[in-house]
């Protein structure tokens, strides 16, 4: 059982590729109980920096009323035409929209702290199991359990997304997320002995079924919509 003071030093290899995290990973006698006490304990960090860099961004912006003032008064300059009802319907829909501009109750950040940790956790155990099934596929000799383990640590560069806690900082997505597919490819490859191209394919293979039931969903909900002439 590795000890979570090791967390550490397995996220700066990960990072880097080399293959010791992996090894020690996917030999563990629970990798998956590892990988996901990794994932959580990311997770975890992710929302404690999202919680205070909210805060923090919400004491440097001004009121919220003035904000909803300056909304009104752009829209009714853009829309001319029914400014009352434009008016009207902004006030009201206002209180929905106050957490898209940091104004949310304190209640509603701290979902950030639930929300955060289980997206991460969903995540990782949706991807492992598809790129378990695409390594076994492609002929790999990893266990279920060690590709969890092994896998787990591709969410290690969402360690960035800590830098949210400064305001106005961003990560870019792009970047977290060709990083963790880099990772995922090493686990894999680690996890199930398989050569390079063979782990690319299986570090691929669930983005590719991830595109393709979204392009189904899309053509089935646009001829859904044709079928009934724009009306469910």
């Amino acid at each position: 059982m590795l000890q979570p003071r090791t967390y550490p030093r397995l996220l700066g290899q990960a990072l880097t590729l080399e293959p010791a995290p992996f090894v020690e990973m996917a030999d563990d006698d629970n990798p998956w109980i590892e990988g996901l006490f990794f994932a959580f304990v990311l997770g975890v960090l992710i929302a404690l920096a999202r919680l205070f860099g909210g805060l923090l961004l919400s004491a440097s912006l001004p009121p919220s009323s003035a904000i909803l003032e300056a909304l009104v008064a752009g829209l009714k300059q853009a829309l001319p035409v029914q400014q009352a009802g434009i008016e009207l319907f902004v006030r009201q829909l206002w209180p929905w929209l106050i957490p898209l501009f940091n104004y949310g109750s304190g209640w509603l950040r701290l979902l950030v702290l639930i929300v955060t940790p289980l997206a991460l956790i969903v995540q990782w155990l949706l991807y492992a199991a598809a790129s378990h099934a695409a390594a076994r596929a492609l002929g790999g000799s990893g266990t279920l359990s060690q590709t969890l383990g092994a896998v787990a640590l591709s969410v290690a560069p969402r360690i960035f997304l800590a830098a949210t806690i400064v305001p106005f900082v961003a990560v870019s997505a792009l970047l977290i997320h060709a990083w963790g597919l880099l990772i995922a490819y090493r686990g894999l490859q680690v996890a199930h002995n398989l050569p390079p191209g063979k782990a690319a394919a299986a570090a691929l293979i669930p983005f590719a079924l991830g595109a393709l039931i979204l392009a189904f969903t899309i053509v089935l909900g646009i001829g859904l919509l044709t079928l009934t002439g724009g009306g469910v």
